[in-house]
């Protein structure tokens, strides 16, 4: 479907804060904007609900704990409890967009959107043991040459995603790259994106010229882009500066971007340029640390994407970034790599 792009009709409001526990904001018309708190580092989320004539569409659950359910009662009790939920609409399967997906579809009989690929992905992960988590991960970091005595720590940390859902759900009604959904008086187009996540679906009103695209695009910080242990030998990063150009073909500059963290913006462009940059520095870093060391594995190249100390915490998604920057070089003609000494080495072309 070709959409036409028309006058937007977005109400003029300076956001600089985010709306209180358990109130919403209308940004535009018919789209209120949530935000729920996370037991992470990154400490929230926002979640949209869609005004959908005699109910609610709501994109994305928050987190898969008590508080997030709680406060789940208290919206649909008190701010949105003029009418019910009628479907929820899950950007991708990470568990503070996902949490609570099995615990919604499952008390109030409403069903789930969500990309194939990404059902599939969350349900194999919720499934697996904590033993065979840790066998593959533990692999994964030895091939990328993590020293034995951080993977003696952190490789035994277990399957942690299965403990951040409530109860995945067990079916869902598939969206595919541009499907039109129709919420209330609005066409959205679900936009199938890949790099952050396996196929993250977007949405996006060309009436309103409002952008809700989940992690994919994100102010002030840049998406993870990893290469984990269950996807090695992949290459996300080329998949996620495809997306950033597709959107950027396709939505005019003043689009109203509702980002998943931080504070909805105008500035589409500028913002996928910043990424863009940002990207592309590391790739050279990358190159460069190469050409000054000569050939290094994943965990010595890592300083070059992350100059800043890393936690313990952080090392499957710092290790995960490298690897998917080292492999878009491979894929790119920019680099080499063999496995030697049970090491992937990398180096330049």
């Amino acid at each position: 479907m070709t959409f036409l792009r028309q006058k937007p009709a977005l109400i003029d409001h300076p956001w600089t804060e985010p709306p209180a526990r358990g109130q919403m904001i209308e940004v535009a018309p018919g789209v209120h904007w949530l935000r729920f708190p996370l037991p992470i580092s990154l400490d929230h989320i926002n979640l949209w609900l869609l005004d959908d004539g005699d109910s609610w569409t709501l994109v994305d659950t928050g987190f898969g704990d008590d508080v997030t359910q709680t406060l789940w009662r208290e919206v649909l009790a008190g701010a949105a409890g003029d009418k019910p939920l009628g479907r929820l609409f899950c950007t991708h399967h990470h568990p503070d967009h996902y949490g609570q997906a099995g615990w919604m579809t499952e008390e109030f009989n409403i069903p789930l959107l969500m990309t194939e690929k990404e059902w599939l992905v969350g349900t194999l992960l919720v499934r697996l043991g904590d033993d065979v988590f840790n066998e593959g991960q533990d692999a994964f970091y030895a091939l990328n040459g993590l020293p034995k005595d951080i993977r003696a720590r952190v490789s035994v940390v277990g399957n942690q995603y299965r403990t951040a859902l409530s109860n995945p759900p067990r079916s869902l009604s598939r969206v595919r790259d541009n499907d039109v959904l129709t919420i209330g008086n609005h066409d959205w187009q679900v936009l199938a994106l890949e790099g952050h996540s396996e196929q993250l679906a977007g949405l996006y009103s060309p009436s309103l010229r409002v952008f809700i695209p989940g992690d994919q695009v994100l102010p002030g910080i840049s998406p993870n882009i990893s290469v984990h242990w269950f996807k090695d030998g992949t290459e996300p990063l080329g998949d996620y500066l495809e997306s950033l150009e597709r959107i950027a073909d396709m939505m005019p500059a003043d689009t109203l971007v509702l980002p998943s963290h931080k504070l909805p913006f105008v500035g589409l462009h500028t913002r996928i340029g910043e990424l863009q940059d940002h990207h592309r520095d590391r790739l050279q870093g990358l190159v460069d640390a190469m050409e000054a060391d000569g050939p290094q594995d994943a965990w010595q190249l890592m300083p070059a994407v992350f100059p800043r100390a890393i936690s313990e915490d952080h090392i499957m998604f710092a290790l995960g970034e490298s690897v998917a920057h080292l492999n878009h070089l491979v894929a790119t003609g920019r680099a080499e790599c063999a496995v030697e000494n049970g090491r992937r080495i990398y180096w330049n072309s």
